[in-house]
C-alpha cells in the first residue's frame, strides 16, 4: 500500500555507490587567516580595524 501512495519502502546508503548528477562541483579552497590585534594597538584602542589579509 505504502509503494502504491509512493512512499520509500526500504532505506539504503549510498557510501560507495555513483550517484547520478554528483559531477558537478567546486573546489572549496581553504585560506589561511591572519589574526586582527583588537587590544593595545599601536595608535589607540577606538580606531577602526585594519583590512584582513588572507594567505
Amino acid at each position: 500500500m505504502m509503494k502504491k501512495f509512493g512512499i520509500p519502502v526500504g532505506f539504503d546508503s549510498t557510501k560507495g555507490k555513483p550517484v547520478a548528477g554528483n559531477d558537478v562541483g567546486a573546489v572549496r579552497k581553504v585560506t589561511k587567516r591572519q589574526p586582527r590585534q583588537y587590544m593595545n594597538r599601536r595608535g589607540g584602542f577606538n580606531r577602526p580595524l585594519p583590512a584582513e589579509v588572507n594567505r
